[in-house]
């Protein structure tokens, strides 16, 4: 059992609920950059050699639809600590906004003490 106030990796990468301040979420990016450049580096790599690249190629496609969630759920949650609700998460998905709303959360400090997403 999890304590109190202790929260878990599958926590901060696949939960929607509760809030995330700005350092986990930058980390949570920066975990999922280099994930998502090794897999990639690795299908490069082995262009002339097709049954590793088909591998290579699974794992890629895998690794970026597992990216992609977690990413949106790591959003809901910091978006949650500004104190906006989570379903403004979607402006992830449109290219313009994209970079603006990942600048905004990883400097926007979060709301002092409790607010209607927890604490």
């Amino acid at each position: 059992m999890q304590r109190e106030g202790r929260k878990s990796m599958s926590w901060l990468f696949f939960s929607p609920s509760g809030r995330v301040s700005r350092l986990p979420y930058c980390l949570g990016w920066l975990f999922w950059a280099v994930a998502s450049g090794f897999v990639l580096s690795r299908v490069l790599a082995h262009q002339g050699d097709e049954i590793a690249l088909a591998l290579w190629t699974l794992i890629l496609v895998v690794t970026a639809l597992v990216l992609t969630a977690s990413i949106a759920l790591m959003t809901i949650k910091r978006l949650h600590d500004t104190g906006y609700p989570g379903h403004l998460a979607i402006c992830l998905f449109i290219p313009v906004l994209s970079p603006v709303l990942f600048l905004a959360l990883c400097l926007w400090p979060g709301t002092e003490g409790e607010n209607e997403y927890g604490r």
